[in-house]
């Protein structure tokens, strides 16, 4: 039997429900991402993430080569924390989804007991537990990131302004606000992996409950970026 065939056995034995389930969830998810990267490109003033970013402007202007250099530091040492917190709980659930990987075939009658509208086959599981996997992986590396642009912060924001309109070739603080603005983006990215994780612990139970846990979450995502 060739690879193509089994491929194709596989897919035949996956739902057409599923098929739609998956499709809104990845149509939500890409698409939302989309959405902001055009608003916040656009209008951003109509955005919460673009008020945001005034008041990291505001920020920054204030304590650009400031000499208090302790309220600097702490302040970027407290937002480094809670995205540790989250990107070491992001590894310890990547860890779990792979031990429940192994564990597949001794734990499907458990996944599959509130499965109403769905197909109970080992290997659809192994798909919805790789695209937890994916989204974990995707929020580690988005906090992380976030974590080292701060690191790269903490150090600029205690150099003298005059130094850094030097080294910038002009006013240090057009860029310095572009790095800040860029850093909370990779935050708020690494936040929205775990919204998104929902639905697809959703559909470990029924398709259903996914197509209703992603429209929910996207009503709320977009209720609160549209607060700005």
């Amino acid at each position: 039997m060739s690879a193509f065939t089994v491929l194709l056995d596989w897919f035949s034995r996956i739902y057409p429900f599923d098929w739609f389930a998956l499709f809104l969830f990845l149509s939500a998810l890409l698409g939302y991402r989309y959405f902001l990267s055009l608003m916040l490109k656009k209008y951003p003033e109509k955005l919460f993430l673009g008020k945001l970013q005034q008041y990291r402007n505001a920020w920054i202007e204030a304590h650009s080569g400031s000499k208090d250099a302790i309220v600097v530091v702490q302040t970027l040492r407290n937002t480094i924390m809670s995205a540790s917190f989250l990107a070491s709980t992001a590894v310890i659930l990547i860890m779990g989804a792979f031990n429940l990987l192994r564990t597949l075939a001794s734990s499907e009658k458990q996944i599959h007991a509130l499965n109403f509208a769905g197909v109970a086959e080992p290997a659809v599981d192994a798909l919805k537990i790789l695209l937890i996997i994916l989204i974990l992986s995707y929020s580690f590396f988005n906090f992380t990131w976030y974590i080292r642009e701060i690191n790269y912060m903490s150090f600029i924001l205690n150099i003298p302004k005059d130094q850094l309109d030097a080294i910038e070739g002009g006013d240090s603080t057009p860029h310095i606000a572009q790095m800040f603005l860029t850093s909370g983006l990779y935050f708020s990215l690494g936040m929205r992996g775990y919204y998104f994780l929902i639905p697809l612990l959703m559909w470990f139970f029924s398709p259903v409950l996914m197509i209703l846990a992603t429209v929910i979450i996207l009503y709320i995502l977009m209720h609160r970026d549209l607060a700005g």
